[in-house]
Protein backbone atom coordinates (compact mmCIF):
# COMPACT_ATOMS: atom_id res chain seq x y z
CA UNK A 1 0.00 0.00 0.00
CA UNK A 2 1.22 3.35 -0.96
CA UNK A 3 1.64 6.31 1.11
CA UNK A 4 -1.05 8.19 -0.33
CA UNK A 5 -3.61 5.47 0.13
CA UNK A 6 -3.18 4.82 4.12
CA UNK A 7 -5.46 8.19 4.48
CA UNK A 8 -7.95 6.59 2.65
CA UNK A 9 -7.66 3.08 3.99
CA UNK A 10 -7.58 4.30 7.47
CA UNK A 11 -11.41 6.97 6.48
CA UNK A 12 -12.98 3.51 5.04
CA UNK A 13 -12.04 1.51 8.09
CA UNK A 14 -13.26 4.61 10.50
CA UNK A 15 -16.28 5.03 8.29
CA UNK A 16 -16.87 0.87 8.84
CA UNK A 17 -16.46 1.38 12.24
CA UNK A 18 -18.38 3.66 13.27
CA UNK A 19 -21.68 4.33 14.68
CA UNK A 20 -24.92 5.93 12.85
CA UNK A 21 -26.03 8.65 14.53
CA UNK A 22 -30.13 9.38 14.74
CA UNK A 23 -31.49 11.93 12.96
CA UNK A 24 -32.47 15.13 15.24
CA UNK A 25 -36.17 15.04 16.75
CA UNK A 26 -36.92 17.89 13.31
CA UNK A 27 -35.54 15.61 10.86
CA UNK A 28 -37.26 12.38 11.92
CA UNK A 29 -40.06 14.26 12.03
CA UNK A 30 -40.03 15.07 8.58
CA UNK A 31 -38.57 11.09 7.52
CA UNK A 32 -41.98 10.78 9.18
CA UNK A 33 -44.29 12.93 7.58
CA UNK A 34 -46.35 11.21 5.48
CA UNK A 35 -47.12 8.52 8.62
CA UNK A 36 -48.13 11.68 10.82
CA UNK A 37 -50.20 13.02 8.16
CA UNK A 38 -52.34 10.47 7.90
CA UNK A 39 -52.59 9.57 11.14
CA UNK A 40 -54.43 12.92 12.28
CA UNK A 41 -55.83 13.28 9.20
CA UNK A 42 -57.79 10.45 8.90
CA UNK A 43 -59.25 9.80 12.03
CA UNK A 44 -60.41 13.31 12.25
CA UNK A 45 -61.94 13.11 8.77
CA UNK A 46 -63.86 9.85 9.73
CA UNK A 47 -64.97 11.35 12.76
CA UNK A 48 -66.46 14.80 10.86
CA UNK A 49 -68.05 12.56 7.86
CA UNK A 50 -70.02 10.20 10.91
CA UNK A 51 -71.01 13.68 12.80
CA UNK A 52 -71.91 15.28 9.08
CA UNK A 53 -73.96 12.82 7.80
CA UNK A 54 -74.51 9.70 10.46
CA UNK A 55 -72.78 6.64 10.35
CA UNK A 56 -75.27 4.40 7.75
CA UNK A 57 -74.43 7.79 4.90
CA UNK A 58 -70.86 7.36 6.22
CA UNK A 59 -70.84 3.94 5.07
CA UNK A 60 -72.23 4.58 1.66
CA UNK A 61 -70.20 6.97 1.02
CA UNK A 62 -67.06 5.07 2.46
CA UNK A 63 -67.92 2.49 0.06
CA UNK A 64 -68.13 4.49 -3.06
CA UNK A 65 -64.92 6.14 -2.29
CA UNK A 66 -63.77 2.62 -2.29
CA UNK A 67 -65.20 1.38 -4.96
CA UNK A 68 -64.43 4.31 -7.28
CA UNK A 69 -60.89 4.23 -5.93
CA UNK A 70 -60.69 0.12 -7.38
CA UNK A 71 -62.30 0.93 -10.47
CA UNK A 72 -60.77 4.19 -11.46
CA UNK A 73 -56.97 3.50 -12.60
CA UNK A 74 -55.43 6.37 -12.28
CA UNK A 75 -56.37 7.19 -8.75
CA UNK A 76 -54.90 3.26 -8.36
CA UNK A 77 -51.80 4.20 -9.86
CA UNK A 78 -51.64 7.45 -8.18
CA UNK A 79 -51.72 5.80 -4.70
CA UNK A 80 -49.09 2.99 -5.73
CA UNK A 81 -46.87 5.31 -6.56
CA UNK A 82 -47.23 7.42 -3.82
CA UNK A 83 -46.94 4.52 -0.89
CA UNK A 84 -44.17 2.71 -3.17
CA UNK A 85 -42.28 6.09 -2.95
CA UNK A 86 -42.78 6.08 0.95
CA UNK A 87 -41.56 2.59 1.41
CA UNK A 88 -38.66 3.83 -1.11
CA UNK A 89 -37.46 6.81 1.31
CA UNK A 90 -37.76 4.11 4.53
CA UNK A 91 -35.77 1.63 2.43
CA UNK A 92 -33.42 3.80 1.17
CA UNK A 93 -32.28 5.67 4.69
CA UNK A 94 -32.29 1.99 5.99
CA UNK A 95 -29.32 1.26 2.79
CA UNK A 96 -27.56 4.51 3.74
CA UNK A 97 -26.77 3.08 6.82
CA UNK A 98 -26.52 -0.29 6.26
CA UNK A 99 -24.04 0.36 3.39
CA UNK A 100 -21.99 3.05 5.52
CA UNK A 101 -23.06 6.14 2.80
CA UNK A 102 -22.55 8.35 6.23
CA UNK A 103 -19.63 10.75 7.43
CA UNK A 104 -16.77 9.65 9.64
CA UNK A 105 -19.01 10.92 12.65
CA UNK A 106 -22.28 8.41 11.59
CA UNK A 107 -23.97 11.51 9.57
CA UNK A 108 -26.41 10.56 7.35
CA UNK A 109 -27.48 11.75 3.81
CA UNK A 110 -31.08 13.41 3.75
CA UNK A 111 -33.26 12.55 1.53
CA UNK A 112 -35.20 15.95 0.21
CA UNK A 113 -37.79 14.99 -1.89
CA UNK A 114 -39.19 11.69 -4.02
CA UNK A 115 -40.87 11.95 -6.79
CA UNK A 116 -42.84 8.73 -8.83
CA UNK A 117 -41.73 8.82 -12.59
CA UNK A 118 -43.19 5.79 -14.15
CA UNK A 119 -41.15 2.30 -13.44
CA UNK A 120 -38.78 4.63 -11.36
CA UNK A 121 -38.58 7.09 -8.05
CA UNK A 122 -36.91 10.17 -8.21
CA UNK A 123 -34.93 10.88 -5.17
CA UNK A 124 -33.74 13.93 -4.17
CA UNK A 125 -30.34 13.72 -1.61
CA UNK A 126 -28.70 16.03 1.03
CA UNK A 127 -25.14 15.14 1.34
CA UNK A 128 -23.49 16.24 4.67
CA UNK A 129 -19.93 16.95 4.13
CA UNK A 130 -17.69 14.02 3.86
CA UNK A 131 -20.48 12.12 1.46
CA UNK A 132 -20.82 12.97 -2.03
CA UNK A 133 -21.36 11.43 -5.10
CA UNK A 134 -18.66 8.86 -5.61
CA UNK A 135 -19.52 7.11 -2.30
CA UNK A 136 -23.07 6.67 -3.13
CA UNK A 137 -22.41 5.86 -6.86
CA UNK A 138 -19.92 3.11 -5.31
CA UNK A 139 -22.78 1.54 -2.97
CA UNK A 140 -25.44 1.99 -5.34
CA UNK A 141 -25.76 -2.10 -5.67
CA UNK A 142 -26.50 -2.40 -2.05
CA UNK A 143 -29.13 0.95 -2.23
CA UNK A 144 -30.96 -1.22 -4.77
CA UNK A 145 -30.66 -4.37 -3.47
CA UNK A 146 -32.23 -2.37 0.02
CA UNK A 147 -35.38 -0.68 -2.01
CA UNK A 148 -35.87 -4.15 -3.52
CA UNK A 149 -35.61 -2.38 -6.91
CA UNK A 150 -33.74 -3.46 -10.05
CA UNK A 151 -30.94 -0.41 -10.08
CA UNK A 152 -30.44 2.43 -8.53
CA UNK A 153 -28.69 5.52 -11.05
CA UNK A 154 -26.63 8.43 -9.63
CA UNK A 155 -26.41 11.78 -10.95
CA UNK A 156 -25.05 15.16 -9.90
CA UNK A 157 -26.63 18.14 -9.72
CA UNK A 158 -26.16 20.97 -12.04
CA UNK A 159 -25.17 23.54 -9.83
CA UNK A 160 -24.38 22.19 -6.22
CA UNK A 161 -22.12 19.64 -5.14
CA UNK A 162 -23.81 18.68 -1.97
CA UNK A 163 -27.12 17.69 -3.50
CA UNK A 164 -26.83 13.95 -5.60
CA UNK A 165 -30.00 12.29 -7.73
CA UNK A 166 -31.06 9.47 -7.71
CA UNK A 167 -32.99 7.29 -9.72
CA UNK A 168 -34.50 4.24 -8.41
CA UNK A 169 -35.73 1.52 -10.84
CA UNK A 170 -38.51 -0.27 -9.82
CA UNK A 171 -39.71 -1.91 -12.73
CA UNK A 172 -40.06 -5.92 -12.68
CA UNK A 173 -39.06 -7.70 -15.61
CA UNK A 174 -41.11 -7.22 -18.49
CA UNK A 175 -43.26 -11.01 -19.55
CA UNK A 176 -41.64 -10.42 -23.16
CA UNK A 177 -37.89 -10.57 -21.48
CA UNK A 178 -39.28 -13.55 -20.10
CA UNK A 179 -40.56 -15.64 -22.68
CA UNK A 180 -36.85 -14.66 -24.81
CA UNK A 181 -35.60 -16.17 -22.03
CA UNK A 182 -37.54 -19.00 -21.80
CA UNK A 183 -36.94 -19.50 -25.46
CA UNK A 184 -33.20 -20.66 -24.73
CA UNK A 185 -32.52 -24.03 -26.74
CA UNK A 186 -32.03 -26.96 -24.70
CA UNK A 187 -29.21 -28.90 -25.37
CA UNK A 188 -29.17 -32.30 -27.10
CA UNK A 189 -27.78 -34.01 -24.51
CA UNK A 190 -28.51 -33.22 -20.75
CA UNK A 191 -27.08 -35.60 -18.13
CA UNK A 192 -25.52 -38.15 -20.81
CA UNK A 193 -29.19 -39.18 -21.93
CA UNK A 194 -30.06 -37.70 -25.40
CA UNK A 195 -33.36 -35.67 -25.46
CA UNK A 196 -35.11 -37.86 -28.05
CA UNK A 197 -34.57 -40.69 -25.32
CA UNK A 198 -35.83 -38.60 -22.53
CA UNK A 199 -39.50 -38.28 -24.27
Amino acid sequence: MSRWQEPQAIAELAREVTVVRRPNPFTGLYHWRYEIGALLVLPYALFTLFQAVGPIWAAVVLFCVANWLFYWKAARRFLRDRLRSVVVQHRLRTGFARARVCTLDGKLPVILWTKPRGDEIEVTVFCPAGVGYDRIEQRRALLAAACFATDVHVYRHHKRADVVHLSVCTARLRKDADEDEAAVPIPGYVGGIPRVARG
